[in-house]
């Protein structure tokens, strides 16, 4: 082989998540509209054109929070590290998938929830929609490894238990990951007490 090699290639969502993180606080801070590029490059500490290369506009920069890109990192993300724990120990992986989903949920989703609110109700609908149909499906399958005892009836109603949960919880920008959590394992704890007394 001949010649130096090659640059290692780039994990480019890795790096948008890294400029998203850095640009999300301005979300709240300034609202939509006051968010420029130049700004946003500012707070990513990177030229225009370099954000440029990342993100081909502003409603992408913003809406990454919500893009199935994104989700699909985090889920690969955590099954990668959790992933081992679903057959050792089902309720760490169940606590695992509650860390998980609720740190993402305040980093990631809650600023693209503003971000969208802000750009209209049907782009709100439908990126919120289509995230949390990727993370609470998971999140069921999860709580159904940890509680068997859940039937599909039960897992379709607690579905939609869950999904209200996390939909009330990014319109308030006043709660903590930490009360999500509390909230979403409150739910589950309700549903396999029901699920457990019906067997």
């Amino acid at each position: 082989m001949f010649g130096k090699p090659g640059r290692p290639a780039e994990d480019r969502v890795a790096r948008q998540q890294e400029i998203f993180l850095a640009v999300a606080p301005l979300i709240s801070a300034y609202g939509v509209k006051e968010i420029t590029m130049a700004r946003a490059a500012r707070a990513a500490r990177m030229s225009v054109g370099g954000l440029y290369h990342y993100f081909p506009n502003k409603r992408e920069l913003l809406l990454f929070g919500l893009s199935p890109a994104n989700l699909e990192r985090l889920c690969s993300t955590f099954r990668d590290r959790n992933g081992h724990l679903a057959e050792t120990d089902p309720q760490a992986y169940f606590a695992a998938s509650l860390d998980s989903l609720t740190a993402a949920a305040g980093a990631f989703v809650t600023p693209s929830v503003l971000a969208a609110t802000h750009l209209g109700v049907d782009t709100f609908r439908a990126l919120l929609d289509e995230a949390l149909e990727t993370e609470i499906i998971g999140l069921v399958d999860t709580i159904r490894i940890v509680h068997p005892g859940i039937d599909d009836a039960s897992a379709v109603a607690l579905n939609r238990a869950l999904r209200r949960q996390c939909v009330s919880a990014l319109l308030d920008p006043q709660i903590t990951s930490a009360e999500l959590r509390a909230q979403l394992e409150g739910l589950v704890v309700g549903f396999a007490g029901i699920a457990g007394s019906a067997a």
